[in-house]
């Protein structure tokens, strides 16, 4: 769970900190209170790609930085760059007026990679219009997948699998059919 939020020099923000009760938060405002501003925080915090001109104008550097509960199963995630009796985890982001970036997962340099294994673990984070998603087929599929449990995950990825193949076989096939063909052309033109 996230349960601080420090952001420095992103676009309109100078310093904001922002502390998460347990469960669901929401952040409401009116146009321009700055809610998309934070909403580019935590994409950069899971290791999200930052655009151009989102450091403030005028500072060097701009910082993001989550601070996150550590349950059993983020701490094997996370392995040894934690101390072993660390109680939470520290995920930050430095982006550069020039647009270079610097990772740390606590306190230890890591790569944007980084960021977005550990943060798809520790973070649902939703922004505005992604509830479109709901209306994709395959996205539907994937939720009720999802509620399914393990079994049938494995049935699903097994069938991938077997689709997979299945189509290279098929194109296989096809590719031998046309050589066939084309060593027919060839012995009639002889």
């Amino acid at each position: 769970m996230l349960s601080e939020l420090r952001v420095e020099n992103l676009l309109l923000i100078e310093r904001a900190e922002l502390r998460l009760g347990p469960g669901l938060n929401v952040l409401t405002g009116e146009t321009g209170a700055g809610k998309t501003v934070l909403a580019h925080a935590l994409d950069l915090l899971l290791g999200g790609r930052p655009r151009g001109g989102i450091v403030r104008p005028g500072a060097a550097e701009a910082w993001v930085e989550g601070v996150f509960a550590l349950p059993d199963e983020l701490r094997e995630l996370v392995g040894d760059r934690l101390p072993a009796d660390a109680e939470e985890l520290v995920l930050a982001r430095r982006v550069s007026a020039e647009g270079r970036t610097r990772a740390y997962v606590g306190g230890r340099s890591a790569t944007a990679g980084d960021l977005q294994e550990i943060g798809a673990a520790v973070l649902s984070f939703y922004g505005q219009h992604e509830h479109r998603r709901l209306t994709l087929a395959s996205s539907q599929l994937d939720i009720l997948d999802g509620f399914c449990g393990a079994e049938q995950a494995e049935r699903r990825s097994a069938f991938a699998s077997a689709h997979a193949a299945e189509r290279r076989l098929q194109r296989r096939l096809e590719e031998l059919r046309e050589r066939a063909g084309a060593r027919e052309r060839e012995l009639d033109l002889l």
